[in-house]
């Protein structure tokens, strides 16, 4: 992963418009929430998944697609009310 010194991030954030530094300190305080948060952080920096999908896989996902185009579908909230059950 790429660095950047913060005395860099400090620079920039000096020649900052007054104007714009909510905007600024919003993208910030959001940075910060997500790099938080050990679990997210490794999500978001895991790698992609590079393996090939085996034929168990492909015939899940035609299922998938042939439930869905045929609306046999669950909205969420009739999901969440099952769960609770």
């Amino acid at each position: 992963m790429q660095t950047v010194p913060k005395s860099e991030l400090h620079r920039l954030v000096d020649a900052l418009p007054e104007a714009d530094t909510l905007a600024a300190k919003r993208v910030l305080e959001y940075l910060l929430s997500k790099t938080g948060d050990p679990l997210l952080r490794a999500f978001l920096y895991a790698p992609e998944e590079d393996e090939p999908l085996d034929k168990e896989d492909l015939a899940h996902l035609e299922e998938a697609a042939k439930d869905l185009a045929e609306g046999r579908v669950l909205a969420w909230e009739e999901v969440k009310k099952e769960l609770d059950r």
